[in-house]
Order: structure tokens, then C-alpha cells, then sequence
């Protein structure tokens, strides 16, 4: 059906009964006995028929154009939105690069102390032994092992480099530094004051690497029989 133009209830009846319309009613009339006033009756009873039938359309016609205006409303509005969030989207994507950009400073503990000593620092070897759970001699914990360490980490001529992983990243360690060393004396050669000293250290070390409490425990109680082993009291027992 065609697009009616414009509201047929304000459409305003012809006056049939007009000269207008005489020849109109002549060609209706033609040879019958009917008069001009019941075709003018006529002719006005069908165009309010017809315009009946116009103004339904125009309902329609209304109704389904509000429908369509409404429905183009809505996906304009939607297409709004999802451009705003996706600029939105945009801004705090480029703010949390802009502010992984940004120099940090390093936060620190306030009242934290500060000890004015170094941790005795025993070989890659020697770590790695007790990462394994295996034997390695307490000289490389003592600060003649731990020195001995340092000095050949500086002296190395060995250029050979192998991979290990600290903590999150993987690194490149001078292969030497996971070798035993020459230089390790065996346990029950140590002098007392190395003995002493490195099993501090040697308990240290098995508690940053998260041993077992038992086996720490363990450990610990041994140490502390032979530190207070009755012999120990004898002269020249240190």
C-alpha cells in the first residue's frame, strides 16, 4: 500500500451536492429514476467509508513508524555507549601504560634497621646442594669457604657460562661457580672456629631455602651437642 501523505481525519468532506460534482451525479443518475440528493447521500457515505479505511492505514502506518524511530533510537544509543566504553577502554588502557612508564621510587619499611654486617655468601655449588637436599661440606659456609668463593668468582679465567634460574628470571652463571671447589676441606678436618662459624651460616641457609622444620630442628640440636659436648671442657678442647 502506498505511504498516505497525511492524517485523513483532517481531511474535510467534499460538498457533493455542489455544482462541482452536478456532472458527476448526471453520469450516476444516467436513465434511472434516482434524484441528485440520494447520489450526494451516496458519494458522501462512500468517501467516509473510504476515509475510514485511510484512517486505519494511517494508524498503522503512525504505529509502525514510531516502532521503527524507536527501534533506530536504541541502536544509535547502543552504538553510543559501545563508543564510549571502547574510548573509555582506550583512555585507562594508555593511563596504565603511561603509568607502568612512570619512574618509580623503591618503597621502604619505616624503623627498619639496617644490620651493618654481610651474610657470609657460600657458592652457587653449594646452594644448589641444598636445593637437592644433598650432602656439601661446612667449610663452603664458613668465611674462609665463602671468601675463597668471592675471590675465585673475580680470578676466573673460565669464560664458559651456563643457565640457572633466580627466583622468577633465568640468568647466565659462570660455569665455574657450580663446581666444588679445590680448595674444600672435609668436615671433620675443619678447624673449631670454622666449624663454628660456618654452621651458623649452614643453618641460615637451610632455612631461607625452606627445609623441613624437622629436618632443621634435627640439625640444629646436633650442632648444639657437639657445641656443648662435656669434652669441650676439657683443656685445650676450645
Amino acid at each position: 500500500m502506498a505511504r498516505i501523505a497525511s492524517d485523513p481525519v483532517l481531511d474535510i468532506q467534499p460538498d457533493f451536492s455542489s455544482p462541482t460534482f452536478e456532472g458527476l451525479r448526471n453520469c450516476i443518475i444516467g436513465g434511472t429514476q434516482t434524484t441528485h440528493e440520494e447520489v450526494t447521500n451516496k458519494l458522501a457515505t462512500a468517501w467516509e467509508q473510504d476515509r475510514d479505511l485511510r484512517v486505519v492505514a494511517w494508524t498503522r502506518q503512525v504505529d509502525e513508524d514510531q516502532r521503527l524511530a524507536a527501534h533506530t533510537a536504541q541502536t544509535e544509543r547502543e552504538r553510543v555507549d559501545q563508543e564510549r566504553l571502547r574510548l573509555e577502554q582506550e583512555a585507562e588502557a594508555e593511563l596504565r601504560e603511561a603509568e607502568k612508564k612512570k619512574p618509580k621510587i623503591n618503597d621502604f619499611k619505616i624503623g627498619a634497621a639496617v644490620g651493618d654486617t654481610l651474610t657470609p655468601c657460600p657458592s652457587q655449588y653449594a646452594i644448589h646442594k641444598l636445593k637437592s637436599f644433598e650432602y656439601v661440606e661446612l667449610w663452603y659456609f664458613s668465611p674462609d669457604g665463602c671468601r675463597e668463593t668471592a675471590d675465585d668468582a673475580k680470578t676466573s679465567a673460565d669464560d664458559t657460562f651456563g643457565l640457572t634460574k633466580v627466583e622468577d628470571f633465568v640468568t647466565l652463571k659462570p660455569v665455574a661457580s657450580f663446581k666444588a671447589s679445590r680448595k674444600a676441606i672435609q668436615d671433620h678436618s675443619l678447624e673449631w672456629r670454622q666449624f663454628d662459624l660456618a654452621k651458623n651460616s649452614f643453618l641460615l641457609y637451610i632455612n631461607k631455602l625452606k627445609w623441613p622444620d624437622k629436618h632443621q630442628r634435627a640439625l640444629t640440636m646436633f650442632f648444639m651437642n657437639i657445641v656443648s659436648h662435656p669434652s669441650r671442657s676439657e683443656p685445650y678442647r676450645e
